[in-house]
């Protein structure tokens, strides 16, 4: 009686496994299917990320400074603090798949960037359009550049 109990212990273990992984189902094909974790200007915390990005009015919308903790958390940055290490990064999209990142990173460098995934810190792989050691010279650049790539959801992050 033990090993049936324990066949069937086994089986339900399985079963509870395989629906957990069912949403994980082709993670690592690139379907564009992610997302595309915003930072500010939405009510959504995540947004998902197809063909075309998510609109946001960024008239309205202030462009704060990010700053990324070691595990991936993203806060504003309330009072500037300048360290010669820092680097502003403009940040084009931030996906948990890897793959994604890789295929938004290198259409941008088909468009002649040279843009390059951020070591990650927490789950977010970060895709940046171009770095910058000043904070005035990454918000002079992020308007030429969203004119030139057509994209409003671009944001600077401070590491």
């Amino acid at each position: 009686m033990s090993k049936i109990k324990l066949f069937g212990l086994t089986l339900l273990t399985l079963a509870v496994l395989m629906v957990s992984c069912k949403g994980n189902k082709g993670n690592e094909s690139s379907d564009n299917s992610d997302t595309l974790a915003y930072p500010f200007g939405t009510d959504d915390s995540e947004l998902t990320f197809g063909d075309q990005a998510p609109y946001i009015d960024t008239t309205t919308i202030a462009e704060p400074i990010m700053l990324e903790d070691q595990q991936g958390n993203l806060q504003p940055e309330t009072t500037p603090v300048v360290n010669e290490s820092d680097m502003f990064y403009i940040i084009a999209g931030s996906f948990t798949v890897y793959s994604n990142a890789q295929n938004l990173c290198n259409k941008l460098k088909v468009k002649g960037f040279n843009a390059e995934i951020l070591i990650p810190f927490g789950q977010y792989n970060r895709v940046s359009v171009k770095s910058f050691k000043t904070r005035e010279e990454a918000k002079a650049a992020i308007a030429s550049l969203k004119s030139k790539l057509g994209d409003d959801g671009l944001w600077i992050l401070k590491r």
